[in-house]
């Protein structure tokens, strides 16, 4: 049996095709029909199967033991012992002492998204966590300030832009985040033999730039780099004066925002000559179309709101927003913009955080300032943590395993015993993709090729494992609570009425400006519609433009170029300390995306860690051969906050002065998945910053790329264990 599906391991939701047989999945195949990915799906998502039967995966709920071991236990009796320690902690602390930590994959599980959303909400907690904070919430402020909405992002229309300029980011491997566009890889080939420019700005010469033109940049030095394209093009007046007066305010205070800036402390920041910055600047604003697409390495940084916020603006002075080749705004399947400002989710720095004072985005804090929350005592200290599909421990900025083991009750909805799990108190497995039904929620926000799919579960749970939303909904019933922000969803819960996610997600769709209207709009999407084949079905063939007034939620419908926050922050970079007085610690660290990595939780997947993979730091010959360290040697990494070590991968791919290193590695030695735990590896985020002031201070973002740090042979002790992890993870693959 062929049953149609998508792909829920990222944001670019390729259609797939599960076969199979007596109730078992035998294999997954790309979709040829689906509408966006086209008959394209990468490894980490055919490889699925091997999750859903992976020895090593959790199946029947555990309870800690004394001694740290796990136990079975059965759903009821985890269950009544959560809600008993859960109904004491809040007895005596109040329903804010309780926090939820959403992971990665929730996005991707409308469920789940839903669920966690509207438990948040009904708890009235301000300990609210999730990867955001880690990642992306710097785009949600910037786009607050432009265009009045968080979920308003603009995207880039590769399939017809003339000139391509990609800021830190490597859509080949990504196959795109914050921008859905299916077989990306073919609409940049197809740019490039048309006559137009793809242009990837990276401290390494990434996969995307291999393919196109590679400018080399310091990591930590893109705000630098786009607020001095932008002086070029606005003190040689390449705007667009007719775009810019009929759709922008506070132009004049952008303008004298960069007027003044230091351009050659901008080219020794970045470490992009001035020529060829004044070369790009002109490029950029003279060609026909153009797009302007950042994401980690633009957004990882010290200043991350400030470089997306710059980013922006130059697609907006160039007369390069709302139109086909440029960046343009996806026509998701219920306005999700509307809702979200609807249920009063939509802004930031509404509140702060009790200890560090960080600012809030979309109603959650920034995962930096967890440890803290649970170790300070006083009113709303944090004491039971509840996380989903969520390895924070290892992802999150600063030493937390200590942390964690201080708060009263820890519950973990996870497939693995992993770094975070392994500390909790109660493991309860959910069901995975393929396991359960399937709606693209996440990807629909940014996707350039509109298109709608709700699949239904392929193949049965494996053990005892639940629906996410489930579990949640069965641990809100035990402290007498509804998991939603709705009015009168308390009250329908007293009198046993609570709605399951997938009937307010089709309300959603059916209310929508491409739903059906309850019969009304004969053309239009509703659950039952989707569910029919289980295929993707297209509702544009483009996104339309032209429409700025109409998806702008300014109050005036107009971008908004002027604000005293980034005023400030521009201040506050110019202020920053000189990068060359990095004494001891002469190299800037920046993340490296892997093809067959997700995160930290595809580590144990057999295919996906042949070859003898383990974590590698790519430094360039130059650096290295000044260290003395061979290619394969194991290398120590030191930064101001910590070390941790790594294999030497030598590269000229690599820009002098920097080094490279994916961030998931370094799992646990006490952790479950075998083959992830072997493969040893450092983990990036012993060297980050974790005080509250080396967040970025308008979304509370941690501070990821540009590391100041120092290489050096590791230690005997040290190589040899780095040694044997790649002996180990060779041997088993």
């Amino acid at each position: 049996m062929h049953k149609k599906t998508w792909c829920s391991v990222c944001e670019a939701a390729c259609g797939l095709i599960a076969t199979v047989k007596g109730g078992r999945l035998e294999s997954l195949s790309p979709d040829p029909a689906h509408p966006a990915s086209q008959g394209f799906a990468c490894a980490k998502g055919l490889g699925f199967g091997a999750v859903l039967s992976d020895p090593d995966r959790v199946t029947t709920p555990l309870e800690r033991r004394p001694d740290g071991s796990f136990r079975p236990i059965s759903w009821d009796a985890a269950l009544a012992a959560i809600g008993h320690r859960l109904r004491d902690i809040i007895a005596k602390h109040d329903t804010t002492a309780v926090g939820l930590i959403e992971g990665n994959p929730v996005v991707h599980n409308y469920g789940a998204f839903l669920t966690l959303s509207g438990m948040a909400k009904a708890l009235k907690t301000k300990h609210a966590y999730s990867v955001a904070s880690v990642d992306i919430n710097n785009y949600f402020v910037a786009n607050q300030l432009l265009y009045g909405s968080a979920l308003c992002t603009p995207l880039p229309d590769f399939e017809r832009t003339d000139f391509a300029l990609i800021i830190g980011a490597n859509p080949l491997v990504s196959h795109g985040s914050m921008g859905t566009f299916g077989r990306v890889q073919d609409h940049l080939h197809d740019l490039i033999a048309r006559g137009g420019r793809v242009v990837v700005v990276d401290p390494r010469r990434t996969e995307t730039a291999k393919i196109g033109e590679h400018v080399a940049i310091r990591p930590g030095g893109d705000p630098w780099f786009l607020a001095a394209l932008l002086r070029v093009i606005i003190g040689e007046d390449l705007v667009d004066h007719t775009f810019l007066v009929q759709h922008t305010t506070g132009y004049d205070e952008l303008r004298a925002l960069v007027a003044d800036l230091d351009m050659p402390r901008a080219a020794m920041e970045s470490g992009i000559d001035l020529h060829t910055i004044h070369r790009l600047a002109r490029d950029l604003a003279t060609a026909h179309t153009a797009t302007i697409y950042g994401r980690c390495g633009a957004s990882l940084g010290q200043f991350s709101t400030l470089t997306k916020f710059l980013l922006d603006c130059l697609a907006v002075v160039t007369g390069n927003l709302d139109r086909r080749g440029g960046m343009v705004f996806s026509q998701p399947y219920f306005d999700a913009e509307t809702l979200m400002k609807l249920m009063k989710g939509n802004g930031f720095d509404r509140w702060r955080t009790r200890v560090d004072n960080l600012p809030e985005v979309l109603d959650q804090a920034p995962l930096i300032a967890l440890a803290r929350e649970i170790q300070t005592p006083g009113q709303g200290q944090l004491r039971a943590v509840i996380s989903v599909m969520s390895n924070f421990v290892q992802t999150s900025p600063g030493p937390l395993a200590d942390a964690v083991q201080q708060l009263d009750l820890f519950v973990a909805l996870d497939p693995y015993i992993n770094d975070s799990s392994r500390l909790a108190d109660y493991i309860l497995p959910p069901t995975l993709m393929l396991e359960r039904d399937g709606f693209p929620l996440f990807s629909q926000l940014h996707a350039t090729r509109p298109n709608a799919q709700w699949s239904d579960a392929v193949v049965a749970p494996r053990g005892e494992s639940k629906p996410d939303w489930w579990i949640l909904d069965q641990i809100c019933q035990q402290i007498d609570l509804v998991p939603s922000p709705a009015p009168g969803a308390q009250l329908l819960g007293r009198l046993g009425l609570r709605i399951p996610p997938h009937i307010t997600c089709d309300l959603a769709i059916r209310l929508g400006p491409h739903g059906d209207l309850f019969g009304l709009r004969r053309s239009g999407f509703s659950r039952r519609k989707l569910m029919k084949d289980g295929a993707s079905h297209l509702y544009a063939k483009s996104p339309r433009v032209g429409r700025l007034k109409k998806r702008i939620h300014t109050r005036d419908g107009k971008v908004h170029l002027a604000h005293t926050l980034i005023a400030e922050e521009m201040h506050r970079l110019g202020a920053a300390v000189h990068s060359g007085s990095d004494k001891g610690y002469p190299l800037r660290l920046f993340t490296i995306r892997e093809l067959r990595s997700q995160n930290s939780w595809l580590h144990n997947v057999p295919k996906l860690m042949a070859g003898g993979r383990t974590c590698r730091l790519s430094i360039h010959p130059d650096d290295a051969e000044a260290r003395g360290l061979p290619h394969g040697s194991s290398a120590e990494i030191v930064s101001p906050w910590g070390r941790t070590t790594a294999t030497v991968n030598v590269t000229a791919d690599v820009m002098p002065g920097s080094v490279g290193m994916p961030a998931h590695w370094g799992h646990a030695a006490d952790s479950g998945w075998r083959r992830a735990r072997d493969a040893g590896g450092g983990r990036y985020n012993d060297l980050v910053p974790i005080e509250p002031a080396s967040a970025d201070r308008a979304s509370g973002n941690a501070w990821l790329n540009g590391i100041h740090v120092e290489v050096r042979r590791a230690p005997l002790l040290d190589a040899l264990t780095t040694s044997s992890d790649s002996s180990k993870e060779r041997g088993s693959s």
